[in-house]
């Protein structure tokens, strides 16, 4: 069997997606080298770690986590940056695999009901093709035996890229520009919601103040990537 995925793998070679490179038959999606040039958060396992406390005073989260810092000029931005604007969504196979596996072996998110992406405006959908986080979320529901749900938070307001914003500014931008409808399908969950990038949390504040008007809603939150600063 071995010897027919050579001779597979000679014919078909799988590229990294961080720079292309043709990856050896034991690597998958990134070569060692891009790997290497992740920067690990090592939250999921860390109570009350830096991003937990970023929302201190804020809202109210059972946990938090991220897989990768996000920082210019390196790999996790470029990845991101890939799945948004490139289609390549086999990165967001990528890395739910792996915070799927992170989150199914951790005792800090053993008892959550369902995952929860935050929304694009219909009209970015359009325009771009696809949720980014679809691919993701997906993922983490298989490692995770738990329904991935879309039909419940919605953004109604179309709103431009917040990157460059502060977090005042941001969550300005971002209030009551979301909204629920089938709120059943989350009374008395706990959810996890998850996003992509999260640098000053507006976004993700918006939506868990969204979300937490359903009945016995607690919200846990996991991103892709997070701002180091």
């Amino acid at each position: 069997m071995q010897f027919f995925k050579d001779i597979f793998y000679i014919f078909f070679p799988n590229y990294c997606l961080g720079c292309d490179k043709t990856l050896h038959n034991y690597e998958s999606y990134l070569c060692t080298y891009c790997r290497h040039d992740l920067a690990l958060t090592y939250f999921t396992d860390e109570t009350a770690n830096r991003l937990e406390r970023s929302f201190y005073g804020r809202i109210k989260i059972r946990a938090a986590t991220s897989l990768f810092y996000y920082e210019k000029h390196h790999k996790a931005q470029e990845l991101i940056h890939l799945l948004k604007y490139k289609n390549q969504q086999q990165i967001g196979v990528f890395l739910g695999d792996w915070m799927g596996n992170e989150l199914k072996n951790s005792e800090r998110f053993k008892e959550l009901d369902c995952i929860v992406a935050v929304p694009l405006h219909p009209n970015k959908l359009r325009s771009r093709g696809f949720n980014q986080l679809d691919k993701f979320g997906k993922q983490l529901s298989y490692h995770l035996d738990i329904p991935f749900i879309n039909e419940v938070l919605i953004k109604k307001t179309s709103s431009n890229s917040q990157t460059q914003k502060g977090r005042f500014a941001r969550l300005k931008n971002t209030e009551e520009i979301f909204a629920i409808q089938q709120e059943h399908l989350l009374r008395n969950k706990h959810v996890l919601l998850i996003d992509d990038v999260i640098t000053t949390g507006a976004t993700m504040e918006a939506c868990y103040n969204t979300l937490i008007l359903i009945e016995g809603v607690t919200i846990s939150l996991v991103t892709m990537t997070c701002s180091k600063y």
